[in-house]
């Protein structure tokens, strides 16, 4: 009789946890997915539980407003930072942010249209020179291999052969999404994410991410082995590749566990136990890991003063990265020097009010011209789609146009007809729009910059200025020339797309042809990185007063 009451307590127990449980419905990318959450529980970790993936730009901190979804139904009660980012309107649809948003009753939610990180993301192919005679057949390839980029936010990937005459092709280029995104858009974020218990976590998702591109590559192109795999990639990316510690990349004096070139396993580098779809062709694959510089001049800058051959030049060359953090490098002629500067993610559109990655959609080129008072705005969207936010391109060339028609003065404000709600570029209920915080984000990168510039060159001209990083694929010099970026003539600046994978092409290739001439390019690589004499801004009176110098924009 015990037995059966407590069983029957037990059944009681188990069925009024559940009527106390929320049905929770998301609707994501055309797919229905149902829920069950207690009341009270953070979407984000219910999210993150059933492994949907969402972008999380300032790592789910609350600071930035960007993760947007809809409450169908059963949108809680807004929440101070939900009233601080959002309009009324906005919360009258039911939009919440959802790194902050507590369940409180049966909801249904739409991702669809606010961020969702599976979007396809637009990146040019590097275009290395090749330039081969007549395409090779897959039969006449005698050594494979594959070079990746790790970028904080997207992945690229280049399927590589060379016959027995040591010609190479380039058979295919992907890209795709870097999944950590969902941890925040930038290494920072990363490094608090790594430091609050999810440095495997951030492991295991770059690993997935690298075995799905070189599953889909040699799949696709029925590649029996792989010789090689080259990677290169900032600081913090390689380290949580290999699950390094990371914690000394987040504080002064930034100390790093290892910049040294590696060659590993494919097996050391890839936990292939559940991935049976690409153990045979990775039997024996030999990983090349780029050496970097420092915490912050990483192996993607290593690997793209390669591709430029910058210390064979016998003039003078600047090479600038523009991401987040403002890499750049200056050969004089006879030295390498290296420094980083903290631009923030504007070049990429992050923190803007309408920014957005470079995916379908995104304006990436904008021409204003005065007709009488009125100004008229075209602009130009990635594949032609419909205006959906600006990526870093349109971002630059929005402000720098709206300097040259004098609707923003030299010291960045704009007029009184626009300072209240933004310049609008489109049209419509939901207008992308130029904001004044938006171009004071400009002008803080620029100044930045700038500074990092003054303090690297010391008074010495650049003959040339090579740009490379997200911003250069689609640089136009002239676009830009009102923001003042450069300490040059812009007809001296040119664009360098993706050095970083061209050079790492470069170095796969001589492993491919010979294995002694690939080892002869990374001991170059090595010994331009460690010769590099790194130029610390830490506390330099000079570079705070350059700073605060070059926060006005030229007229």
């Amino acid at each position: 009789m015990h037995h059966f009451c407590d069983n029957f307590g037990r059944i009681v127990y188990h069925i009024f946890m559940e009527k106390k449980k929320l049905l929770i419905t998301i609707n994501t990318k055309g797919k229905v997915v149902s829920l069950q959450a207690p009341k009270g529980r953070r979407l984000q970790g219910l999210l993150d539980d059933a492994e949907i993936d969402f972008s999380y730009p300032c790592g789910g901190l609350g600071r930035c407003g960007k993760c947007k979804v809809r409450f169908i139904s059963g949108a809680p009660t807004p929440n101070s930072l939900d009233k601080s980012f959002l309009t009324d309107k906005e919360l009258q649809d039911g939009v919440r942010l959802l790194c902050r948003c507590v369940l409180d009753c049966d909801a249904e939610i739409d991702l669809g249209d606010y961020g969702n990180i599976e979007e396809e993301i637009e990146v040019s192919k590097p275009t290395p020179k090749t330039n081969p005679q007549r395409r090779l057949k897959r039969d006449e390839i005698v050594s494979w291999g594959i070079c990746i980029d790790i970028g904080t936010t997207t992945l690229e990937a280049m399927l590589v052969g060379v016959n027995a005459d040591k010609k190479r092709e380039i058979f295919e280029v992907v890209s795709g999404v870097n999944h950590q995104r969902r941890y925040g858009a930038d290494v920072i974020s990363r490094i608090a994410a790594a430091g609050e218990g999810h440095a495997e976590d951030l492991q295991k998702c770059i690993q997935n991410d690298l075995a799905e591109m070189i599953c889909g590559l040699t799949r696709g192109n029925e590649v029996p082995k792989l010789d090689y795999i080259c990677i290169e990639g900032n600081t913090t990316m390689l380290h949580l590749l290999r699950g390094y510690d990371i914690s000394g990349l987040g504080e002064y004096p930034y100390n790093t566990v290892s910049l040294e070139a590696e060659r590993i396993s494919a097996e050391e580098l890839f936990d292939l136990t559940d991935r049976k779809d690409i153990i045979e062709v990775l039997s024996g694959t030999k990983v090349i890991l780029v050496p970097g510089i420092s915490a912050f001049v990483g192996a993607d800058i290593v690997s793209g003063l390669f591709s430029i051959d910058i210390t064979h030049h016998e003039y003078s060359l600047l090479f600038l990265d523009l991401g987040t953090n403002g890499e750049m490098a200056f050969w004089d002629g006879e030295k390498l020097f290296v420094t980083s500067t903290a631009v923030g993610p504007v070049f990429e559109a992050g923190g803007i009010s309408c920014g957005t990655a470079a995916i379908p959609g995104a304006i990436s080129r904008v021409n204003i011209e005065m007709d009488g008072e009125d100004p008229q705005v075209k602009v130009e969207t990635i594949r032609d789609k419909e205006p959906i936010g600006i990526c870093g391109t349109g971002v630059l060339e929005a402000v720098s146009e709206l300097v040259r028609n004098k609707i923003v003065d030299e010291t960045g404000l704009l007029t009184d007809k626009y300072f209240e709600d933004g310049f609008p570029l489109t049209g419509g209920e939901k207008p992308v729009r130029i904001t004044q915080s938006d171009i004071r984000a400009v002008q803080l990168g620029k100044a930045a910059l700038i500074a990092a510039q003054k303090e690297l060159l010391q008074g010495r001209k650049p003959k040339f200025v090579e740009v490379s990083g997200g911003y250069g694929i689609g640089f136009m010099p002239d676009k830009i020339r009102h923001l003042g970026l450069f300490l040059t003539d812009e007809k001296y600046v040119r664009p360098a797309a993706n050095a970083a994978l061209a050079g790492c092409f470069y170095l796969l290739v001589d492993f491919l042809e010979d294995p002694k001439k690939g080892e002869k390019s990374l001991e170059e690589l090595s010994e331009m990185a460690t010769s590099a004499q790194v130029v610390e801004l830490v506390n330099k009176q000079g570079f705070a007063e350059n700073y605060v110098e070059s926060m006005n924009f030229d007229i």
